[in-house]
């Protein structure tokens, strides 16, 4: 189940990414994007379970936005926001995981 999870988020970002790719990002959806990536983050946050390479997404995103690399900014921000959701989804499963692991 953890492999399947992994996979789809996974196949989720790649499939982001690319989707982006066909057309010229503009500033409104870098824009966008950073901020959907901000408040996954936050939402991870709040299990207190930041992972370091979305928080590299997200500054990497910050970065291109100001370079006005909107493109960059989008791809960045759209990885930043699927680790920041897994990132929630890793605490939820771990909230009950370890009673099915100790209590038998």
């Amino acid at each position: 189940m953890k492999a399947l999870l992994a996979f789809v988020s996974l196949a989720f970002v790649s499939l982001a990414i690319f989707s982006v790719s066909a057309h010229a990002a503009t500033q409104a959806e870098a824009e966008a994007a950073v901020a959907d990536a901000k408040r996954a983050e936050a939402a991870a946050a709040q299990y207190n379970n930041r992972w370091v390479p979305a928080e590299a997404a997200l500054a990497a995103a910050e970065k291109a936005i100001a370079a006005q690399a909107w493109d960059e900014a989008v791809a960045q921000a759209t990885k930043a926001r699927a680790m920041g959701l897994r990132a929630v989804e890793q605490s939820k499963e771990q909230e009950t995981a370890w009673h099915d692991a100790v209590i038998r």
